[in-house]
Parts: C-alpha cells; structure tokens; sequence
C-alpha cells in the first residue's frame, strides 16, 4: 500500500473516529527520486517519501468523512478484506506522524522514520541562503551551453591529474612527505589551503545543483555528530529529481575536483625542492586520505550518498544493518524487507557485513595507533 518507512499501528486509533483528515493545502506532491511521489512541506522543507496509492490516498483525503470511514470506503470500493482495512489506517497514522494532513501529530509522536532529508546528525551554522543561487547562476549556465567541452576539459585534467599522482606517491622518499618535522612558515598556508579547497569542494556540490536547476537552501558550516567541524551545503531538494543520474553527479562533484587537488599538489611536490614541496606532498597524502575517508559507508559522505543514489534506495545503511541483526539475532523480518526480492534482501546483506567490517577496521587501526602512541 506504501512505500513509506517506519510502518506501525497507530498508538490509539480513537481519533480515526473522531477526526476528519485532509491532506494539508501547501503539501505539495511531485515525482522525484527514482520517478516516486515524494511529499514537500514547505514549513519544515521534509521530503517524505510514497508509494503511488499512497500518494492518491494522501490527495483523496478531503475532510468530509472521518479517517476509518475513509478507510473503509477504500476497502469496499477495491474489494479487499479487513486486512487491507488495517493497513490504510496504519497509513493514515504515518501520514498524521509525518505532519502531512490537518490533524497534527500527537506530542511527541512525530515519526522520524517515514521522511528522509533530515538535519539531526550536525547542527548548523548558516553562512549564505539564497543569495548564493544568484552567484553560482552564471557560471551554471554557462556550463549548460557547453556540457561536452567541460567533461572533455575535466577528463583531460582529471587523467593529468592521476598521472602526477601516481608519479608522486611511487617516487622515492614519497612516504617522508607525510612528516611535519622541518616545516616552520608553511603551516598557515597548509590551513588556508585546506580551507580553500574544503570550500570549492561544497561550492562545486552547489553549483551541479545550479546546473540542474535546483536551488541551493544554504550554505555553512557545523559539527558532524556534533564532533567533528565540516562546512556543507543544503541540497535537500536533488531529491526532486527523478533520474538517478544528476543526482550522482551532484554527490560526486566535490570529489571531482578534489581529485584536481590532489594532481596540483603531486605537480608541484614533482617539481619542487624545501619546504613548498614537503607542503605540497604532505597536502596530497592529506588529501588522498581525506578523498578516501569520503566513501566511508558509516557516515553520510559522498561516496555513500553516490552509492545509495546509483542503486535507487534511501536508507541504504539502515535497512541493511536491519538484515544484519535480523539474521544474527534471529528475529522477524520487518514488513518492508518481507516484500523485497532475493536479490535485494542478499544486497542488503552484502553492505551490511561491509559497514561492519569497515567499522572493525577503524577500531583495529585506531587501537593499534594509540598503541604505538602510548609505546
């Protein structure tokens, strides 16, 4: 009946007598993401993810019948049994949850679980809003004149930039330049440049948006689990694109240009002595670390949002560290994996032990460089 998460039974069904729920008049309902009707609330700009016929449930809501005489009309006119009954009240519960009809959710009851696009995990600092849609325009458009001579252009960079690369890390005495013995003027310079290229990498994940037409909310900075600094960009609303294209361009446009980074840095340690060429590798190493560290499946980076976007799932992390434990700890499959294929519920599977193995990798690294910190 819906594709939307988190489906569960309403906590207390009385208001489904009671109450005659429409679906509010800003909602606005448009295909999205993998050619999905998504729901925007333009009050908390959430997404929230439907199936089709919940979509034309959430429209047919008109505020004239209440909730279970609504549910049972949708039982009688598509011949289903009490089963299915029970269903749209639970969706109807979802859709009271997620803030989209005119009865508002209970205190406390808002479901995290049946939207996506949520901030949670980094609280924000907000350094540019719209403005920043007017600037990165031009420069978007004149993208769109010429899109095969800017990828021409950026796979010629990109190859250049690989081969210094590889150059340079292969070239003797290159795994010195990770020192920082010897460096005295170079260190702010090394901040600034790290600053910099932190801030391209955001303004190149603006500007793709720029490129497909969608706006940018915002641009700043915070603190990812509120811990570690990193400077962002709002690109909530790629999730009104259908095609899963654009958004992987979107995704990975920061790390195409770090990848240009790090081929200057190679370039310039290649072809320089002292101390502008230990700066140079030791920003490199810093980088390739850094571009590494960016599909790390733990943390919502790039490389994950690619991968989740190339293979048409949200939630990917989630739901397969759900099969995960189901497996493990032999508990019952939840209605949302029941319905997947085979093929779908072995993926899961599949990057669920990853995200395990990885995360086991950095305790292991992290033990043993604490250890030889500590010896």
């Amino acid at each position: 009946m819906t594709a939307v998460k988190g489906a569960t039974e309403p906590e207390a069904e009385s208001w489904l007598d009671t109450e005659t729920p429409a679906a509010r008049a800003d909602i606005e309902i448009v295909e999205g993401i993998n050619h999905q009707p998504v729901a925007f609330d333009p009050v908390t700009g959430h997404y929230t993810r439907l199936s089709r016929s919940g979509a034309a449930i959430l429209q047919a809501l008109d505020g004239t019948v209440t909730g279970r005489e609504f549910a049972c009309a949708v039982v009688r006119q598509g011949g289903h049994d009490h089963t299915a009954e029970q269903i749209v009240l639970a969706f109807l519960g979802e859709l009271r949850a997620a803030g989209l009809l005119t009865v508002p959710p209970e205190s406390g009851a808002l479901l995290d679980g049946v939207r996506f696009a949520r901030r949670r995990h980094m609280p924000r600092r907000a350094l540019a809003t719209g403005s920043i849609n007017r600037l990165l325009e031009p420069p978007a458009r004149a993208l769109r004149r010429a899109p095969a001579l800017f990828a021409v252009l950026w796979g010629l960079a990109a190859a250049a930039a690989l081969w210094q690369t590889g150059h340079a890390i292969t070239s003797p005495g290159a795994a010195g330049l990770l020192t920082v013995s010897g460096l005295t003027w170079g260190w702010a310079l090394l901040a600034l440049l790290i600053a910099l290229q932190t801030t391209v990498h955001e303004l190149s994940h603006a500007l793709s948006c720029r490129y497909y037409g969608i706006p940018v909310r915002e641009v700043g900075v915070g603190l990812l689990f509120y811990v570690l600094p990193a400077a962002y960009v709002d690109r909530t609303d790629a999730y009104r694109l259908a095609d899963r294209r654009p958004r992987i361009v979107i995704c990975m446009a920061g790390v195409a240009v770090d990848l240009l980074w790090i081929g200057a840095y190679a370039a310039v340690t290649s072809h320089s002595d002292g101390q502008l060429g230990r700066l140079a590798g030791l920003l490199m190493w810093l980088q390739l670390m850094l571009l590494m560290g960016n599909f790390n499946p733990l943390m919502p980076t790039d490389g994950y949002q690619a991968l989740e976007t190339a293979l048409g799932t949200v939630n990917l992390r989630a739901r397969a560290l759900t099969v995960l434990r189901c497996l493990v700890l032999r508990r019952p499959q939840p209605s949302w994996l029941a319905s997947r294929g085979r093929a779908r519920r072995t993926g899961y599977l599949v990057f669920g032990a990853v995200c395990v193995a990885y995360a086991l990798l950095i305790l292991v690294m992290t033990v043993h460089a604490l250890t030889l910190w500590i010896g």
